[in-house]
Protein backbone atom coordinates (compact mmCIF):
# COMPACT_ATOMS: atom_id res chain seq x y z
CA UNK A 1 0.00 0.00 0.00
CA UNK A 2 0.98 3.24 -0.60
CA UNK A 3 -0.65 6.40 1.45
CA UNK A 4 -0.41 9.91 0.72
CA UNK A 5 -1.47 12.99 3.50
CA UNK A 6 -4.34 15.77 1.78
CA UNK A 7 -4.19 17.48 4.78
CA UNK A 8 -6.73 17.92 7.40
CA UNK A 9 -6.91 14.23 8.22
CA UNK A 10 -7.77 13.79 4.74
CA UNK A 11 -5.20 10.85 2.90
CA UNK A 12 -5.41 9.09 -0.26
CA UNK A 13 -4.22 5.37 -0.67
CA UNK A 14 -3.23 3.00 -3.32
CA UNK A 15 -2.89 -0.65 -3.28
CA UNK A 16 -1.76 -3.36 -5.76
CA UNK A 17 -4.92 -5.39 -5.62
CA UNK A 18 -8.73 -5.42 -4.79
CA UNK A 19 -7.54 -7.75 -2.06
CA UNK A 20 -4.89 -5.86 -0.83
CA UNK A 21 -7.70 -3.11 -0.75
CA UNK A 22 -10.66 -4.99 0.91
CA UNK A 23 -8.33 -6.23 3.80
CA UNK A 24 -6.87 -2.59 4.33
CA UNK A 25 -10.56 -1.22 4.98
CA UNK A 26 -11.48 -4.44 6.99
CA UNK A 27 -8.24 -3.62 9.52
CA UNK A 28 -9.29 0.06 9.65
CA UNK A 29 -12.83 -0.59 10.72
CA UNK A 30 -11.89 -3.27 13.26
CA UNK A 31 -9.62 -0.95 14.37
CA UNK A 32 -11.93 1.46 14.71
CA UNK A 33 -14.62 -0.19 16.52
CA UNK A 34 -12.25 -1.37 19.14
CA UNK A 35 -11.44 2.18 20.30
CA UNK A 36 -15.37 3.14 20.29
CA UNK A 37 -16.73 4.10 23.96
CA UNK A 38 -19.99 3.37 25.29
CA UNK A 39 -21.12 6.79 24.67
CA UNK A 40 -20.38 6.95 20.91
CA UNK A 41 -21.87 2.89 19.96
CA UNK A 42 -25.42 4.85 21.16
CA UNK A 43 -24.97 7.52 18.82
CA UNK A 44 -28.16 6.64 16.67
CA UNK A 45 -30.75 8.20 14.07
CA UNK A 46 -31.87 11.59 14.89
CA UNK A 47 -28.77 12.74 16.75
CA UNK A 48 -26.67 15.59 16.70
CA UNK A 49 -22.85 15.56 16.89
CA UNK A 50 -19.28 16.83 16.99
CA UNK A 51 -16.42 15.99 15.89
CA UNK A 52 -13.15 17.64 15.18
CA UNK A 53 -10.70 17.10 11.84
CA UNK A 54 -7.35 18.84 12.80
CA UNK A 55 -8.42 22.04 13.73
CA UNK A 56 -11.73 22.24 11.94
CA UNK A 57 -14.95 22.00 13.75
CA UNK A 58 -17.62 19.28 12.18
CA UNK A 59 -21.27 19.49 13.83
CA UNK A 60 -23.74 16.54 12.14
CA UNK A 61 -27.14 15.75 12.15
CA UNK A 62 -27.59 11.81 11.92
CA UNK A 63 -30.34 11.09 9.33
CA UNK A 64 -33.68 8.78 10.30
CA UNK A 65 -33.81 6.23 7.95
CA UNK A 66 -37.52 8.12 6.82
CA UNK A 67 -35.63 11.61 6.77
CA UNK A 68 -33.30 9.74 4.56
CA UNK A 69 -36.22 8.56 2.29
CA UNK A 70 -38.14 12.23 2.46
CA UNK A 71 -35.05 14.01 1.50
CA UNK A 72 -34.67 11.71 -1.65
CA UNK A 73 -38.24 12.06 -3.41
CA UNK A 74 -38.63 13.37 -6.47
CA UNK A 75 -41.09 16.62 -7.11
CA UNK A 76 -44.62 15.08 -7.10
CA UNK A 77 -43.64 11.91 -5.89
CA UNK A 78 -45.05 9.79 -2.73
CA UNK A 79 -42.35 6.81 -2.86
CA UNK A 80 -39.07 7.20 -3.17
CA UNK A 81 -36.86 5.18 -5.91
CA UNK A 82 -35.58 1.99 -5.80
CA UNK A 83 -32.35 2.73 -5.98
CA UNK A 84 -32.94 4.92 -3.08
CA UNK A 85 -34.46 2.31 -1.00
CA UNK A 86 -31.89 0.24 -1.67
CA UNK A 87 -29.15 2.74 -0.80
CA UNK A 88 -30.97 2.98 2.99
CA UNK A 89 -30.51 -0.10 2.82
CA UNK A 90 -26.46 -0.10 2.47
CA UNK A 91 -27.28 2.67 4.96
CA UNK A 92 -28.70 0.32 7.75
CA UNK A 93 -25.79 -1.95 7.43
CA UNK A 94 -22.97 0.27 7.33
CA UNK A 95 -25.20 1.90 11.09
CA UNK A 96 -24.41 -1.83 12.51
CA UNK A 97 -20.54 -1.65 11.68
CA UNK A 98 -20.31 1.97 13.13
CA UNK A 99 -20.85 4.38 10.48
CA UNK A 100 -23.68 7.28 10.48
CA UNK A 101 -25.09 9.08 7.64
CA UNK A 102 -26.04 12.78 8.13
CA UNK A 103 -25.58 16.10 7.63
CA UNK A 104 -22.26 17.98 8.52
CA UNK A 105 -21.67 21.20 8.59
CA UNK A 106 -18.26 23.39 9.23
CA UNK A 107 -16.92 26.70 8.74
CA UNK A 108 -15.84 25.34 5.24
CA UNK A 109 -18.98 24.12 4.55
CA UNK A 110 -21.67 26.67 6.36
CA UNK A 111 -24.75 24.73 3.90
CA UNK A 112 -23.97 21.37 4.81
CA UNK A 113 -23.08 18.18 3.13
CA UNK A 114 -23.85 14.43 3.18
CA UNK A 115 -21.92 11.68 3.88
CA UNK A 116 -20.72 9.06 6.67
CA UNK A 117 -18.54 9.16 9.68
CA UNK A 118 -18.05 6.25 11.99
CA UNK A 119 -18.77 7.26 15.41
CA UNK A 120 -14.86 6.68 16.83
CA UNK A 121 -14.91 10.33 15.41
CA UNK A 122 -18.29 11.75 16.89
CA UNK A 123 -19.31 12.87 20.54
CA UNK A 124 -23.64 13.67 21.35
CA UNK A 125 -24.26 16.97 21.46
CA UNK A 126 -27.49 18.74 22.58
CA UNK A 127 -29.84 20.60 19.83
CA UNK A 128 -29.21 23.19 21.81
CA UNK A 129 -25.53 22.79 21.07
CA UNK A 130 -26.13 22.16 17.29
CA UNK A 131 -28.07 25.34 17.10
CA UNK A 132 -25.38 27.52 19.13
CA UNK A 133 -22.73 26.45 17.01
CA UNK A 134 -24.93 27.37 13.76
CA UNK A 135 -25.60 30.72 14.85
CA UNK A 136 -21.48 31.05 16.12
CA UNK A 137 -21.03 30.21 12.48
CA UNK A 138 -20.51 26.97 12.75
CA UNK A 139 -17.19 27.62 15.45
CA UNK A 140 -17.12 25.62 18.26
CA UNK A 141 -17.81 27.36 21.61
CA UNK A 142 -15.55 27.46 24.58
CA UNK A 143 -18.18 25.96 26.67
CA UNK A 144 -18.64 23.23 24.27
CA UNK A 145 -15.04 22.37 23.81
CA UNK A 146 -14.77 21.92 27.32
CA UNK A 147 -17.36 19.79 27.83
CA UNK A 148 -17.09 17.21 25.21
CA UNK A 149 -13.03 16.86 26.08
CA UNK A 150 -13.97 16.55 29.74
CA UNK A 151 -16.54 13.90 28.73
CA UNK A 152 -14.08 11.74 26.06
CA UNK A 153 -11.19 11.94 28.77
CA UNK A 154 -12.86 10.80 31.44
CA UNK A 155 -14.74 8.09 29.22
CA UNK A 156 -11.55 6.76 27.79
CA UNK A 157 -10.12 7.20 31.66
CA UNK A 158 -13.28 4.54 32.65
CA UNK A 159 -12.94 2.30 29.92
CA UNK A 160 -8.99 1.75 30.06
CA UNK A 161 -8.29 3.45 26.72
CA UNK A 162 -6.15 6.35 27.91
Amino acid sequence: MREESLGRGQHIAGFDSLEEMLAYMRDQEREANEAVLPEQWKITWGDHVFRLVDDLAIFGYVYTPNQFLRSNLRAGEDLPDPEIVEELESIKHAFERGYRYGKWYSEIEPMGEYGSAHVVSLWPITVEEFEECERNDWKVTPAIAFRVAREVLAARKREGKE
